[in-house]
């Protein structure tokens, strides 16, 4: 269930970046490729806790990271893939 509610919480902390670049005058691209690096740092914040503070082996927590950081992290990219050549025709 937790990771659940972190993926979720991910895809929300996306669609906050992007409302963020949109209305700092950006582009949605933007907001999605700023998006990586701070999930990227939550995610691993998120694994070290439950190694250390919630005893769970490494071997566990990995297979978990790359669900919780993998997700929105792809759901960024092909936002910022869509949405990052909006001027130029295809």
């Amino acid at each position: 269930m937790h990771t659940l509610m972190m993926v979720v919480g991910g895809l929300v902390a996306l669609g906050i970046f992007i409302l963020a670049a949109v209305l700092l005058k950006r582009s949605t691209a933007d907001g999605a490729r700023i998006f990586i690096w701070p999930w990227l740092a939550v995610s691993l914040a998120n694994m070290f806790v439950g190694v250390y503070w919630a005893s769970i082996p490494y071997n566990i927590e990995i297979p978990v990271l790359v669900v919780v950081f993998g997700v929105p992290a792809a759901v960024a990219w092909y936002v910022a893939r869509r949405f990052g050549n909006a001027g130029t025709a295809a």
